[in-house]
């Protein structure tokens, strides 16, 4: 276990494990959130690069700290450097994420459902992958 393992163990998550995670003949329910299995096309479980946690980070820093430019322009900075070292050490390693069908012209679009960081977490993705996976064929047949 690594040093950012830690860290977000202590200060900012409660770890993934199996408890969290059920899935019924309709839908998939982690922690407090449902998604309805027919809604969904696939699911897919991701090693996040480099270069995907680098857009979040950078992402999360500029919508966190545009409010302070716009009003406070002299505060911005601190602000910025504030929420880039937040969203740095919030990075994932993992996602499950899901290929939701779409109820408008916009298109299918895919979701991320978790996302996490250790290799227990990643054991436990992917055990609900292959459930979900056993669960999809049958309704895209129908």
């Amino acid at each position: 276990m690594n040093i950012q393992e830690k860290l977000y163990g202590v200060i900012f998550r409660n770890p993934y494990a199996s408890d969290d995670f059920k899935v019924t003949a309709t839908e998939l329910v982690v922690r407090k959130d449902c998604y309805r299995l027919r809604k969904i096309n696939k699911v897919e479980l991701r090693t996040l690069s480099l270069k995907d946690n680098l857009v979040n980070i950078v992402s999360l820093s500029l919508v966190l700290s545009a409010a302070t430019w716009a009003f406070v322009p002299s505060f911005g900075i601190y602000v910025f450097s504030i929420s880039f070292v937040l969203a740095f050490l919030t990075m994932k390693k993992y996602e499950l994420r899901a290929e939701f069908r779409a109820t408008d012209e916009s298109g299918d679009h895919w979701v991320p459902i978790v996302r996490c960081s250790t290799d227990q977490e990643f054991n436990v993705l992917k055990e609900l992958q292959s459930e979900l996976q056993s669960k999809l064929r049958p309704i895209e047949h129908t």
